[in-house]
């Protein structure tokens, strides 16, 4: 692996609020069979999930800017979190009395209830880790899942890692944002785990260096990502 130059501090990557570009301030992942949720009452399924936002496909359609709670359940264990409509879009037109027109939503999570800020990084880092899985073939050693889901950083500190000219420029910031050419981290992350991270986004292809970025933003303080509060049924 390449050497290293600490110290560095970097400027912020600006980004809109808005769901449009969840999957650019969070990487989103994607389901190919998509997971059984509730919106509400209504059934739907959940397309993509990112730590700040999701895409379900719905059969009713949902005015953009209500408040709704988006329920998944998996693994016997439920995921609820309140969301905000934020795009509600024709997918397919009915074209017989006994056919629903699908709609696509955009939902931006406001709030997760209970531990479903928790349950929610354990789904997104199982399905990143049977991802990276399948790609073991072409390179050796998985990061573990333990420092990303269990460990949240407990300072607004962080750690960039970027690759440039096949040289690591690793340094401290309190910038959370992940660089496009490697990732960052919480500060609590111990080195030998970063280490790791480093030496598999070297070997990895793009898909399989973009999962990784998924792992490292489950690093990060959920105090940059989306806001929790005890649910008292």
């Amino acid at each position: 692996m390449g050497g290293r130059v600490s110290g560095l501090y970097f400027l912020q990557v600006s980004t809109r609020r808005d769901f449009c570009e969840v999957k650019r301030q969070f990487e989103r992942i994607h389901f190919e069979h998509p997971i059984p949720g509730r919106l509400e009452e209504q059934p739907v399924r959940v397309i993509d999930l990112a730590i700040g936002g999701a895409r379900v496909e719905s059969g009713s359609r949902v005015k953009p800017g209500l408040s709704q709670e988006l329920r998944i359940d998996w693994e016997g264990k439920s995921i609820r979190l309140n969301c905000v409509v934020t795009r509600c879009k024709l997918k397919t037109f009915a074209t017989g009395f006994q056919e629903k027109s699908t709609y696509d939503l955009g939902l931006r999570i406001v709030e997760t209830r209970g531990d479903s800020d928790q349950i929610m990084r354990e789904l997104i880092a199982e399905y990143v880790m049977r991802s990276l899985a399948e790609q073991k073939a072409n390179w050796e050693g998985i990061p573990p899942v333990g420092p990303y889901v269990h460990l949240e950083g407990k300072t607004d500190n962080y750690r960039r890692c970027e690759l440039v000219d096949g040289l690591w420029q690793v340094g401290e910031t309190r910038r959370p944002e992940q660089p496009l050419g490697g990732f960052t981290v919480s500060a609590d992350v111990p080195p030998h785990h970063i280490d790791l991270l480093c030496q598999t986004y070297e070997t990895t292809d793009d898909e399989g260096r973009r999962l990784l970025r998924i792992l490292a933003e489950l690093s990060i303080n959920k105090a940059e990502g989306v806001p929790t509060r005890r649910y008292i049924p």
